[in-house]
């Protein structure tokens, strides 16, 4: 390891074997840190989860409102279009 450094032209200070000692073999405070961490992360995705099932439920519970409004404004195209027609067909006929 240490070679391979030096080879990269990598200054090699300290014990090398503190850090592999440390990548394989974690104290008691990282793995109560880890735990707490994974903890965390359980509640966050719970509490996500509850919040996604929330949401789904009030989408359920209420109609989309953009369909209808959709078709009250077809009927309202409509209404002032046959309104228009009606008042050129008047116009003529008065003359």
């Amino acid at each position: 390891m240490m070679q391979m450094a030096k080879r990269m032209k990598f200054s090699v200070v300290g014990l090398p074997h503190y850090t592999i000692w440390h990548l394989y073999e974690p104290s008691v405070d990282d793995i109560r840190h880890m735990e707490e961490m994974d903890k965390e992360r359980k509640a966050k995705e719970a509490k996500e989860k509850e919040e996604r099932e929330r949401m789904e439920r009030i989408k359920e519970q209420f109609d989309n409102p953009s369909t209808q409004w959709d078709q009250d404004k077809s009927d309202i195209r409509d209404m002032a279009a046959k309104e228009v027609k009606e008042g050129e067909a008047k116009k003529p006929a008065e003359m």
